[in-house]
């Protein structure tokens, strides 16, 4: 008998991804957990191997199309046998609570008493997510695959997405006009500042380090770090002040949670830190940043700043952030209102370092100058707080003695 083998709950909250591309063709034999597909969920991208050995009978979707988790990939069987569309071998079910009850009537606020089968399907994290807003799920109709209703379709009810007419009707008229389908990385980023933007009361304070006696530091041991094949930047360093900061400042490395009202203070430390790749911004975590040395930071940096630009990255190296860097200053950017990291309280933005000239003691002298753009939620932090934290993270960058001992 044919097996369906579905696309799987890879974690993490995935919902739906992109079909990037089939390793296999129909027809083809494929082994036990060969590669069969791989598919970008949320900013990383999953080669999903198949569970059964066999004839590939049917591949289900193309390239460039959303496919929700629970829905057929393939079905693998023996050369010449038909798929049995009434099997279930292989299938992950949903099984959202208000459709495994027996069919019953259930009474909505805004309107008559509905019967629950005429709910459109949709996925438990747009179930949840719909709970949040309000919205009745049997009132909507649903946009994805076979009806289902997406996160698209919840914004759209709720008037944060334009309809599609609202979105064609608003385009320039007076000149030629190219569609981008918004995928992959920029869509996930989208959607996820989007929903900062949407929950934080975001407030951004900015100021300088003089970073010249660091920068002598870094020279120092430059050499030693690039013999073992990668580079010693000031961001191993950044990092290690930030770090003692946030365990002075224990509410910048904090969340908020809405349902409760209540403030979740972290006490370990998974910085995350924002990098430019040719697909868009990521955010990889480095884990447990407060036990590593500032070369041990520099080499852990590298190895996974090169598996993001290459795609190679998983799932769980993206996730699970309690504070987040991000260093614009690369690119030449010298001030910015970053958008905070949500669920996050707090984001430092590093600027383009460069000599400048400042006065001390009267005098006006070239210092090597550090810009920083440190975004908070103004539900979580106070403003005081926050320039005291910037102000200690300054005090660190501008004494790396001191820095250095601390993160012995």
């Amino acid at each position: 008998m044919p097996e369906e083998f579905r696309f799987p709950d890879v974690g993490e909250g995935i919902a739906e991804g992109e079909l990037i591309r089939w390793l296999v063709r129909e027809g083809d034999t494929v082994a036990e957990h060969q590669p069969l597909v791989e598919i970008e969920t949320d900013k990383a991208v999953v080669v999903l191997p198949t569970p059964y050995a066999g004839t590939v009978i049917k591949l289900q979707g193309k390239p460039g199309e959303m496919i929700p988790v629970g829905a057929v990939l393939a079905v693998i069987g023996e050369a010449g046998e038909k798929r049995d569309k009434g099997s279930v071998v292989g299938r992950l079910d949903e099984a959202p609570e208000e459709e495994s009850q027996p069919k019953q009537e259930m009474k909505t606020p805004a309107g008559p008493r509905r019967d629950i089968s005429s709910t459109p399907p949709a996925m438990p994290a747009v179930r949840a997510r719909a709970k949040e807003l309000g919205l009745d799920l049997s009132r909507l109709k649903g946009t994805g695959a076979g009806g289902r209703i997406t996160m698209e379709d919840l914004e759209r009810a709720v008037g944060t997405v334009p309809s599609a007419a609202t979105q064609a009707a608003a385009l320039p008229a007076a000149g030629p006009v190219e569609e981008i389908p918004l995928r992959g990385i920029r869509r996930a980023s989208a959607r996820h500042v989007a929903e900062s933007a949407s929950r934080v009361a975001a407030v951004t304070f900015f100021d300088d380090a003089d970073v010249s006696q660091l920068e002598e530091v870094r020279q120092k041991e430059r050499k030693v770090v690039e013999a073992r094949g990668f580079k010693l930047t000031y961001l191993p360093f950044i990092i290690k002040a930030t770090i003692r900061c946030l365990m002075e400042f224990p509410y910048l490395n904090a969340s908020l949670d809405d349902s409760r009202d209540v403030i979740l203070l972290k006490k370990y430390y998974h910085m995350g830190i924002a990098i430019d790749t040719t697909d868009g911004l990521m955010v990889f975590v480095v884990r447990d940043a407060d036990r590593k040395s500032i070369l041990d930071l520099a080499q852990q940096m590298h190895q996974l700043g090169e598996k993001a630009a290459n795609r190679k990255i998983e799932l769980s190296e993206l996730k699970g952030s309690t504070f987040t860097i991000t260093n614009y200053g690369v690119i030449g950017g010298v001030y910015g209102t970053p958008i905070i990291n949500y669920p996050e309280a707090a984001i430092l933005g590093l600027g383009k370092i460069a000599d400048r000239p400042v006065v001390r003691n009267g005098q006006v002298v070239i210092r090597r100058m550090l810009p920083l753009s440190l975004t908070f939620d103004h539900r979580v932090i106070h403003g005081a707080e926050a320039a005291r934290f910037l102000n200690s993270v300054i005090a660190r960058l501008e004494d790396p003695d001191r820095m250095l001992i601390e993160g012995k």
